[in-house]
């Protein structure tokens, strides 16, 4: 027999009060029991928010951190309060000890927040501190006061100039991307290598996209201004626009792509013989590209994406990034990185630290509060035996709590200079420093550097993308997901896809996509053109074309897989590589993956649709599926699934006599499915989906039938056939008419023109999902259309628009409320 809820908590508090004996003063738990339970809070608060953004994405743990804050600081405000003396010169050594590492662990918690970007006033922590500085004013042993003020010191120190510095960072990353966009107006006129020559995006000559210094040469700049005469600026002038400030190249401070290329000596760390991959210089030109997609966020122009001067931006895209090397390797190589930029900047302190350089005084910092926590161990040993008789709080361990305290404080002091010391930042950093200086550049420097570039691995993504099947999982009561690894075939054909854009400068090859996919079955072609013209929004056309492409899938099946039952099935390929002739597995597995994929984003709300009108698509379609294909039953088979749709778009000869009599009846009970599943929607739980969590089922929201609809109307399948006009039938027909159009042609054919709709339609919803749909997604290393947007963005095919000054989605300012 299971032990109770109330046997488990005597047992638990019966354990505690052996441990920590009772407060002779208060009769209540002791102050011991207060400190070890405020500290073991606050180290749960620090982990979760180490743990990173991405778990934030779920409101359940935004709520619980945010439970947690509050307890935090009214925990520690109690436990100091409990330590305040009762007398004027009675006080315990171990309360003045708890209170300097309590409160130093409570800021330093806050402090160690990488993943959050809220700046705090730190008048409440200043006060905890200065209360804290209450205790120290009683007279105590020399070994214990020095380190203590020292510690209090540091702290309140680290309090102010922490926000202080936070300020200004944040002040300097705006205008960073201010001065950025200023940039880009006339970088295209700027000389290639000290000559007006053709950029070569191989060499890097003649793109000089910022890296580094920027700020530092503007501000040079305006002081000279300034100087000069405030009113008396002097404007120089390149073609017919004129500029304020215009940036040096020779300046040593600034750093460009083409500097980083073409540094000299520079063989046994960014040559072509130490690193042939170009991985280091990569980085950076991850850091430059960033820089550049950032401005999509703040409403601000996007130059070289204008027809005079996009040639060369395309160039580099094409020519370089999606290099076909290794399956495009270096194409999400360059994109991961970039996002991994892009999310700090929005999500995490990264972008505020490193605004100014590397974060040297931040490091001091924490290395002096290091060795002055780390001191106190040694001296606390003596506590016992100066115990004062007078008074009654009684202390059972006293130096192991005080010892765990330190433990902790230490570990976690070193957890945070990890975090900075080996973030991507530092890796930009440290490169740029070996271009601006010339004695950096030797063996044993360049030694050291590979040795920290080794250690540095954040911003890798998992190369992980959802599944969802809407016609095996229709029948679950919540929207169940999967992800799959992006295979190497996917990848290949979604860059081969993305290359053929460079044939059609145009950006009407995005839209193009039906077109190019059936281009040699012109008949099929006119029917689907027709077809598609009465699907009015994305949200419509990938659940359309979802269905028909699950039919493809389930009548490329053995007979035997056909009888599998739906509830042993998951979301993603059906049919394994062994099962299915090589020239068909490569079209195969990517048409079925990217169009499970792009299910899955439906169920993201990461569509150009409103987020709002998508999910009650999704949900009306999910349920016109259930009624369709399950009815009254509970388990179906794919055979099932394929003869009752084949069934609905106007097959019914198919149907055996059993399905027959069922459908007959089915009319009668739709009412009571309808009453069915709106109380199943009642009763469901919220969970939102982590991405790419290797391959385990998730779970989201299902906003299901509403509760003013009548149950009986709008049921599919009550009264005659119910399902014209509807996705489902649409989606149906498609699939039948490709079965049928591909028979004598082949499963080949099939499969790589449903590959080609499938990659050129991904292309489309990357480029035509607003920028503010996009960040809501980099909390968690962003989706593989995320990449995919930001390559169509550097290659030019989002335009010159502002994206992020587009008709906001009420989701999306319940997600990210700054964008209000």
């Amino acid at each position: 027999m299971a032990p109770s809820v109330p046997m488990v908590a005597i047992t638990i508090f019966s354990a505690m009060k052996r441990l920590f004996k009772l407060d002779k003063v208060t009769g209540m738990a002791s102050v011991e029991l207060w400190v070890v339970m405020s500290t073991l809070l606050l180290v749960v608060r620090f982990l979760l928010d180490s743990v990173g953004v991405r778990d934030y994405s779920n409101k359940f743990m935004l709520a619980t951190v945010q439970v947690l804050a509050l307890l935090n600081f009214n925990m520690v405000q109690y436990t100091v309060g409990q330590m305040q003396p009762s007398g004027p010169r009675v006080v315990n050594d171990y309360f003045q000890v708890w209170a300097v590492l309590l409160v130093t662990l409570q800021y330093s918690v806050k402090v160690g927040r990488p993943y959050i970007t809220s700046k705090q006033i730190p008048l409440l922590d200043l006060m905890s501190s200065l209360w804290t500085g209450q205790l120290l004013r009683v007279q105590t042993v020399p070994t214990l006061r020095i380190p203590l003020w020292l510690i209090w010191t540091f702290n309140a120190a680290r309090i102010v100039s922490y926000f202080f510095s936070f300020e200004k960072a944040d002040e300097a990353n705006q205008e960073n991307t201010g001065l950025v966009a200023d940039y880009m107006r006339y970088e295209h006129m700027l000389p290639a290598g000290n000559n007006f020559v053709r950029a070569d995006p191989l060499t890097m000559t003649g793109y000089n996209y910022l890296v580094h210094g920027e700020d530092k040469v503007s501000r040079e700049i305006l002081e000279q201004e300034w100087e000069a005469g405030p009113f008396l600026e002097e404007e120089r002038r390149i073609g017919s626009d004129k500029y304020r400030v215009v940036l040096n190249l020779e300046h040593k401070e600034l750093i460009t792509l083409e500097k980083i290329w073409t540094v000299h000596g520079g063989d046994r760390l960014l040559g072509t013989a130490a690193d042939p991959a170009n991985r280091l210089k990569d980085v950076c030109l991850s850091f430059a590209l960033h820089k550049m997609l950032r401005r999509r966020f703040h409403n601000l122009p996007i130059h070289e994406a204008s027809p005079a001067v996009r040639e060369k931006m395309t160039r580099l895209v094409f020519q370089y990034i999606l290099q076909d090397v290794d399956n495009y390797e270096r194409a999400f190589r360059v994109t991961e990185v970039e996002l991994c930029f892009l999310r700090d900047s929005f999500y995490s302190r990264h972008a505020s630290t490193f605004a100014n350089g590397f974060p040297f005084l931040r490091m001091l910092l924490s290395l002096l509060l290091i060795v002055a926590v780390g001191y106190i161990a040694y001296p606390v040993r003596s506590i016992p035996h100066r115990m004062d008789p007078a008074d009654k709080n009684r202390i059972t361990h006293g130096v192991f709590v005080t010892r765990f305290i330190i433990g902790l404080i230490v570990a976690k002091e070193l957890w945070e200079m990890y975090i900075y010391a080996l973030a991507p930042w530092t890796k930009v950093q440290v490169i740029c420093k070996y271009v601006k200086h010339q004695y950096l550049r030797r063996p044993l420097v360049e030694k050291a550097m590979k040795l920290v570039f080794c250690l540095i691995r954040s911003g890798k993504w998992n190369r992980q993308i959802g599944q969802f099947n809407l016609l095996i999982s229709c029948r679950r009561r919540i929207v169940k997901k999967t992800s799959i690894k992006l295979r190497a075939e996917v990848q290949k054909a979604i860059l081969d896809s993305f290359k053929g854009l460079q044939q059609q400068q145009d950006m009407k090859r995005l839209d193009s996509y039906l077109s190019n996919a059936f281009v040699s079955n012109q008949s099929l072609l006119s029917k689907f053109a027709r077809k598609d013209q009465e699907l009015e929004a994305d949200t419509h056309k990938i659940l359309a074309w979802h269905i028909a492409t699950c039919l493809c899938e389930i009548n490329l099946l053995s007979d035997a897989a056909k009888r599998k039952k739906t509830s042993w099935l998951r979301s993603g390929p059906l049919i394994k590589e062994s099962r299915v002739h090589r020239d068909v597995w490569k079209h195969y597995v990517t048409a079925v993956s990217l169009s499970n994929y792009c299910a899955y984003l439906l169920t993201e709300e990461l569509v150009p649709d409103n987020g709002l009108v998508a999910t009650r698509v999704f949900n009306e379609v999910r349920l016109e599926a259930r009624w369709a294909i399950f009815g009254r039953r509970r388990s179906r088979t794919l055979q099932d699934i394929f003869d009752r749709l084949e069934m609905i778009v106007g097959n019914p000869a198919n149907m055996s006599g059993n399905e027959e009599r069922e459908e007959e009846h089915l009319g009668n009970d739709a009412g009571n499915i309808a009453a069915e599943e709106q109380v199943i929607q009642g009763e469901e739980i919220q969970e939102d989906i982590e991405g790419g969590n290797n391959n385990e089922d998730n779970f989201v929201v299902n906003n299901a039938p509403h509760d003013d609809e009548e149950p009986d109307q709008g049921a599919p399948m009550s009264g005659g056939d119910g399902f014209d006009n509807t996705i489902l039938k649409i989606g149906s027909e498609f699939g039948m008419q490709l079965i049928k159009a591909y028979e004598e042609r082949g499963q080949a054919d099939l499969w790589r023109d449903l590959e080609t709709f499938w990659t050129g339609f991904l292309l489309h919803l990357a480029a035509s999902t607003r920028a503010a749909k996009h960040k809501n997604h980099l909390a968690r290393n962003g989706e593989l259309i995320t990449h995919l947007w930001a390559l169509l963005s550097h290659a030019g095919y989002l335009g010159n628009a502002r994206h992020a000054e587009d008709i906001l989605d009420p989701k999306d300012l319940l997600n990210d409320p700054s964008l209000a």
